[in-house]
């Protein structure tokens, strides 16, 4: 590589695999214990199996494989690396369920799930000098997808034929997930959510011939105008269903409420069977930072930036920013200001808002419409950037550092005194030794 622009470059590739082993030394034994049993009408003390064995248990293993570069160039003043990973988490430890059929004895543990970790973390480095200012800029990202590759099985949903001609909607998805507004299963990242979607229509409400129109509601789902009430009406009276409340009426489904999407078209709209998976969940895709620092004539600066993207929040509370009014909790200042209302028998209240994307304010504390039922209209972006740390310091002269202290630094945190001189640290040592680290 003699006379490229290259100062250093490294490839790099690693494998490596590691066993857990962290549960109980002799779960694949059977367990007894001593139980209760009814002999000649009376009860009698026995032995009975209180842990179901599994003599194929295995540790869980976790396969790693590395792939990296490393460069310099610029007389090493710009740095970059690269690693691209795979992780493979096989033959996890689970407890499943058992039925009840087998008594109370608990289901042996199981090598029974996968997951699947992959991404790409990358850092730059610069760092030069103007003058007598000495400076360093570092930016770091990583993209992660995690996936669960095996666990009970394929979902498996969709409309059938029984033995009777009819046709029935079916799912498995009680057997091959865990978890309720947020799930395990197959094929789909780790806890994704899982919940209602609110209906999206056209807006326009009914048929050139005056039937009602399925696809004509609320453009964003919820009951606004008149014309959607009429909309709502209009479905209802042609037999078609809304969950969780099924009536129209102030106590039911009323003007500033969601209604939601009827995905398996089965005529009714917010049941169980209408969940879906959302592409999302609680963790982050992407994580990135920026650190910056510099020196010059004895002051020195330093800041830490980091922020993650790529994940949802369900940030959705009774006193902080939900609609359900409680007795024994209050309402947040952004839902008690802004919040839909509309009054039909007085239109021109002066309260009257028809546009908030909050729902109207209610006093049901069960399942109501809106305020309480778990869709994606509470959904939040959670990306975000923070300035963890802010410095500046100064480091005083020799004259003066040789009696007192060598350096003061000043950041969003307390101050800090960095005390280096050699009787002062074996005196800290001797009196308050958990401070050591400092020094």
């Amino acid at each position: 590589m003699k006379g490229l622009p290259i100062d250093n470059l490294k490839l790099r590739a690693s494998w490596g695999k590691l066993g857990n082993n962290a549960i109980g030394n002799y779960e694949w034994q059977a367990v007894y214990n001593s139980a209760k049993y009814a002999f000649g009408g009376s009860l009698n003390n026995g032995l009975a199996i209180t842990s179901i064995s599994n003599n194929l248990l295995e540790w869980e293993s976790t396969a790693i494989t590395n792939i990296g570069i490393d460069f310099a160039t610029l007389r090493n003043r710009l740095t970059f690396e690269a690693e691209f990973y795979n992780k493979v988490t096989d033959g996890i430890l689970y407890r499943p369920d058992m039925y009840m059929s087998l008594g109370t004895a608990s289901g042996p543990r199981q090598n029974i799930a996968e997951v699947t970790n992959r991404g790409i973390e990358m850092t730059l480095n610069w760092q030069d000098r103007i003058g007598k200012v000495e400076y360093r800029v570092s930016g770091n990202f990583a993209y992660n997808q995690n996936k669960v590759s095996k666990y009970k099985g394929e979902l498996q949903r969709g409309w059938v034929t029984d033995e009777n001609g009819n046709r029935v909607y079916q799912t498995n998805i009680g057997d091959v997930s865990t978890g309720g507004s947020t799930r395990v299963i197959e094929g789909k990242m780790i806890n994704e959510y899982y919940m209602l979607q609110p209906y999206k229509g056209s807006g326009n409400g009914f048929n050139a011939d005056g039937t009602v129109n399925i696809n004509g509601g609320p453009r964003d789902g919820m009951i606004r105008t008149v014309d959607d009430m009429k909309w709502l009406n209009a479905m209802v009276g042609a037999g078609y269903k809304f969950y969780p409340r099924q009536n129209v009426s102030k106590s039911g489904i009323w003007y500033g409420d969601y209604i939601y999407a009827d995905l398996n078209g089965d005529g009714v709209y917010g049941n169980d069977a209408d969940n879906e998976f959302q592409g999302c969940s609680n963790v982050p895709k992407y994580n990135f930072g920026l650190q910056a620092s510099a020196n010059w004539k004895g002051f020195d600066f330093s800041m830490n930036w980091s922020g993650a993207a790529g994940f949802k929040i369900y940030y959705y509370r009774l006193a902080l920013n939900s609609s359900a009014t409680i007795k024994g909790y209050a309402i947040g200042e952004a839902i008690a200001n802004d919040h839909y209302f509309f009054d039909p028998k007085n239109p021109n209240d002066p309260r009257t808002n028809l546009s908030s994307k909050n729902p109207r304010l209610t006093n049901n504390s069960g399942n109501d419409q809106s305020g309480m039922t778990q869709s994606s209209v509470h959904l939040q972006k959670g990306d975000y950037i923070k300035l963890k740390n802010l410095t500046i310091g100064y480091t005083l002269p020799a004259v003066l550092s040789k009696k007192y202290m060598h350096r003061i630094s000043v950041s969003l945190l307390p101050v800090k005194i960095y005390l280096p001189l050699p009787g002062m640290k074996e005196w800290i040592r001797k009196c308050v030794p958990q401070w050591d680290i400092l020094l």
